[in-house]
């Protein structure tokens, strides 16, 4: 048999039940039996692939993963591991990313409130409350330190700054009316009451929960709670502000605040400690009647 004048497969000049390969300028000792290749060779280089026949099979044309020559190239790569994407996975539609944990609920689907909301209700009710406190008690709380800020007033009035430094605790103390103090506090603790209160038990939410679309209910039923249920919820915040008058104690009672604040963070029923005393929940959405 004449020697090809390019690379490919032809018969195999040994054997002619079989192919063997030829680089361009030996024979190598890659062979094929004919039941898997066919030797096939263009008439016309120019004319390219004769109909069918694979890129690999056609003198000067690499079979994928070889060079013009046959050698080899790259290695077979692995199977691809393809991820499901039927319904529930990951891959389906309206997914991205790993499956997100469900959402937690109450014991009959009602979703719970997210602590952001639970949080920015708070800050909201606080500063209604605040706003309120001071139309309400403002005087007490002006009546109670009228003789200090006179006397600061004087002081100031005189270039007399060091009358103010030089104050004893005792001194410091005689010119408040602590009368008026604790008349500022009681409204101050009722004002608190009769605001949750009343819209717990009217609304089941609070101004500052009704903007972000949350509300409060019992937890093993929906509805609009009671005015003896929303009093024990706020039980622990009203215990909070009687003890934070007495000197020394406050400085414990800080800790329950913050305790009661973070709890929802981490319960599994997002309950704050003042839930957990009234059996309540707060969820997204309102209260059927």
């Amino acid at each position: 048999m004449s020697t090809p004048d390019r690379a490919g497969w032809y018969d195999d000049p040994d054997d002619d039940s079989r192919l063997r390969y030829f680089d361009g300028i030996i024979w190598s000792e890659r062979t094929e039996p004919k039941s898997t290749r066919v030797a096939r060779v263009p008439a016309d280089p120019a004319a390219g692939v004769e109909g069918g026949s694979p890129a690999g099979d056609v003198p000067g044309h690499a079979a994928p993963g070889t060079d013009v020559f046959g050698r080899q190239t790259q290695q077979p790569s692995a199977p691809q591991w393809q991820q499901p994407t039927g319904p529930g996975h990951p891959g389906h539609s309206g997914y991205s990313g790993y499956a997100a944990a469900p959402e937690p609920t109450t014991e009959d689907g009602q979703p719970l409130a997210s602590y952001g909301a639970r949080a920015g209700a708070y800050l909201i009710d606080g500063l209604v409350v605040a706003v309120l406190n001071l139309l309400v008690t403002g005087w007490a709380w002006w009546l109670w330190m009228a003789d200090y800020w006179d006397f600061v007033y004087g002081a100031a009035l005189d270039g007399n700054q060091d009358a103010v430094n030089d104050l004893t605790p005792a001194e410091l103390t005689g010119m408040f009316d602590w009368q008026y103090f604790f008349i500022a506090a009681g409204l101050s603790l009722l004002l608190q009451a009769v605001y949750h209160v009343g819209f717990l038990s009217t609304r089941s939410a609070t101004p500052g929960k009704m903007l972000l679309g949350i509300s409060v209910r019992k937890v093993e039923r929906p509805g609009r709670i009671s005015a003896g249920t929303a009093f024990m919820r706020m039980l622990l915040p009203l215990s909070v502000g009687v003890f934070s008058l007495i000197p020394l104690v406050s400085y414990l009672v800080v800790f329950v605040t913050l305790a009661d604040l973070i709890w929802p963070a981490k319960d599994p029923r997002r309950q704050a400690l003042h839930d957990k005393i009234a059996g309540t929940q707060v969820v997204r959405g309102r209260q059927p009647r």
